[in-house]
């Protein structure tokens, strides 16, 4: 997913992470990590998310698959616009090798899931490329709150003539802002080693353990049975 000409050059802020993190790995190391070992890793954490939630073929609609993703994530500058969905959706087809059909109902198909999942992935790279043009800025030159957030944002599309990313910017309001500030702590905490989850990361983590407990508590429960 190429969306280079969105942002401004990366340097800036990278080199803004590099002074955040001080001897932690620098950004720019994070950021090549995407195009290898990363991939495959979060291919694996996706299919490990949706094995321990014990969906079946038929469960992989758009909406497990992405919380999956969002399981998997990483606080990677481009995360989402490098995210390799082919990757990942063949991971996720050698492990469940009829979800196309077993998703087929008289309302969609394999390939319209598969259709909605990308669409998903291409507004989270919008907005992590949002979060990028602001961490671009000083921190004290950045406005502050979600509102305000928006309305530069939109603004900062419109002035570079990026029309299609501002219809999508506008399509929820406020949110655009709110969500790009949520990025840039997540991104900026990790720079100096702190977790911060963003909130689809942290409803994808509340699930998967609480499907890993209750399948713990059957399981105990059958053994008990069985005495």
């Amino acid at each position: 997913m190429d969306l280079s000409s969105y942002t401004k050059p990366r340097n800036e802020v990278t080199g803004h992470l590099q002074q955040l993190g001080h001897n932690n790995m620098s950004a720019v190391e994070r950021n090549q990590q995407v195009s290898s070992t990363t991939c495959n890793e979060v291919a694996r954490m996706v299919v490990k998310f949706l094995v321990d939630c014990g969906l079946k073929d038929a469960n992989l609609d758009p909406g497990h698959l992405s919380l999956a993703f969002e399981y998997a994530y990483e606080p990677l500058l481009r995360f989402w616009r490098d995210f390799d969905l082919t990757g990942v959706v063949q991971a996720i087809s050698e492990r469940f090798p009829n979800w196309r059909s077993a998703v087929q109902n008289a309302e969609q198909t394999g390939e319209d899931v598969l259709c909605e999942v990308e669409a998903i992935v291409f507004c989270h790279a919008l907005d992590e490329a949002n979060a990028e043009m602001l961490m671009a800025l000083p921190p004290q030159a950045r406005p502050k709150g979600r509102a305000a957030t928006s309305e530069w944002i939109f603004a900062e599309l419109q002035k570079r003539g990026l029309a299609i990313e501002l219809i999508f910017a506008r399509r929820d309001g406020y949110t655009c802002g709110e969500v790009a500030l949520e990025v840039v702590r997540c991104l900026e905490n990790a720079a100096v080693g702190l977790e911060y989850e963003r909130l689809g990361t942290k409803v994808a983590r509340l699930l998967r353990r609480r499907n890993l407990d209750a399948q713990k508590s059957a399981q105990h429960l059958a053994l008990r049975s069985d005495l």
